[in-house]
């Protein structure tokens, strides 16, 4: 049961990437540069992040926590800068649907890849039968969506 709860808490939250998709692609067109866009989507994440940090009070890292994580956890940030401007840039190209699909067929299939080999200390999940079967339908997914009639 806390299973589902938490896979309806996914499956809500993945509602919100095309939501925020199609929004960032307006605001791409609206503006000078893709890049500029980007800026203002992190810029007003940062800002609903200082209230929230603001409103629940969580302690701050210690100097020797950021010092002991390794500079390679840092990099997140990076990814996520790369994914909204790939979204922002090629919704308005290829359209909202296409883009969503091929990043969740890029996720799952480089997801199942981490899991099997157990990469930055995730827990392995070897690839088997129903996870091919399972990229292989997302893949099938993706070339369907690609037909407009």
């Amino acid at each position: 049961m806390r299973n589902l709860l938490f896979l309806t808490l996914a499956l809500c939250a993945g509602g919100l990437v095309p939501i925020q998709g199609a929004l960032n692609a307006h605001l791409g067109k609206s503006l000078n540069h893709p890049l500029q866009a980007t800026f203002i989507s992190f810029f007003g994440a940062i800002i609903v992040l200082v209230l929230l940090l603001i409103l629940l009070s969580p302690s701050l890292p210690s100097l020797a926590d950021l010092k002991s994580t390794p500079a390679l956890y840092y990099s997140g940030g990076i990814y996520g800068v790369i994914f909204v401007t790939a979204i922002l840039t090629l919704t308005p190209r290829i359209g909202i649907a296409n883009t969503i699909v091929a990043t969740i067929v890029g996720q799952l299939i480089v997801s199942v890849i981490l899991d099997h080999f157990g990469v930055l200390g995730l827990a392995r999940h070897p690839i088997n039968a129903s996870r091919l079967i399972g990229c292989v339908g997302l893949l099938v997914s993706l070339y369907l969506i690609q037909f407009r009639h």
